[in-house]
């Protein structure tokens, strides 16, 4: 009997009476995630290089229990080529992000910051991830503030005020972070990985829990404010028009490795969009 099974326990059926063209292309699907192409565009002009990574290497746990999540990474950040990390669950995106940003130690391989700072790489880096955790009582204007003088950052108060607006948090201005919702944290932690102007912004599903206009006037302010700062965008996005509209590079994750590095441009000319090139790596 043909049974079709996937490796997770599932409820059996017979594909042999499947008569659906839709359903069989989506098991057929299913079945070849592991034939994908495999592809790195050695001729990219890299001229100003921002980070370096060789052969990185980052493990969790010990002995047989120990789990490589990335496997030999190589990539490298030039200014001003927003790049986007893609990958599906587990492929090790977030991982490298936190690897990159200093919050693992590598077990293999190096990562070099080839741009200016002062005592620190780390002060030079802007970070939103989706969770973060703040003391329970502070509110939003004291972690704003917090920020700004950690930072050392120059923006005046109208600024600061419109920037507010633009995010969409000047409601909760003196609201304490712990009552925020889920999408107002987000939007406060996309305002606080940038307001410092940081060399090289790291954005970690910046869409999630975000309404349309919302969403809309943040990727474009982000954009623009990037280009007028010298900024350099690192996005981890499951949202193709999010990509779309920021990344200039792309690479992809599978178990641990970079299987395809491309421009944005290269790859929507052969696969027409993004979201049809991604279909083999998800």
């Amino acid at each position: 009997m043909n049974i079709f099974k996937k490796k997770s326990k599932t409820i059996p059926f017979n594909i042999k009476n499947i008569k659906s063209p839709s359903i069989l292309a989506a098991l057929n699907q299913e079945n070849n995630k592991d034939d994908y192409k495999v592809y790195i565009n050695k001729e990219l002009n890299h001229d100003e290089k921002l980070i370096e990574i060789n052969n990185l290497v980052k493990k969790f746990g010990h002995k047989e229990k120990c789990k490589v999540v990335l496997n030999g990474v190589n990539l490298t950040v030039s200014k001003g080529k927003n790049l986007a990390l893609l990958g599906g669950n587990g492929a090790g995106k977030t991982t490298l992000v936190e690897t990159i940003a200093g919050l693992y130690k590598p077990d293999g391989g190096s990562i070099k910051y080839l741009y200016k700072y002062d005592k620190t790489f780390q002060e030079r880096l802007g970070i939103q991830f989706q969770d973060s955790f703040y003391p329970n009582a502070i509110t939003v204007k004291e972690v704003i503030d917090f920020m700004i003088g950690l930072y050392g950052s120059k923006i005046s108060h109208d600024e600061l005020i419109a920037m507010l607006n633009i995010f969409g948090i000047n409601e909760y201005y003196k609201k304490r972070v712990s009552k925020l919702s889920g999408g107002q944290q987000q939007r406060l932690n996309a305002l606080l990985a940038i307001i410092h102007k940081p060399t090289v912004l790291f954005l970690d599903e910046l869409s999630t829990g975000l309404d349309i206009t919302i969403r809309t006037n943040i990727k474009r302010f982000i954009k623009h404010y990037a280009i007028e700062n010298g900024i350099t965008l690192i996005l981890v996005s499951h949202d193709t028009d999010e990509i779309a509209y920021l990344a200039d590079e792309i690479a992809v994750l599978k178990k641990g490795k970079i299987v395809y590095f491309d421009t944005k441009e290269n790859i929507v000319q052969e696969y027409e969009n993004i979201e049809k090139f991604l279909i083999p790596y998800l």
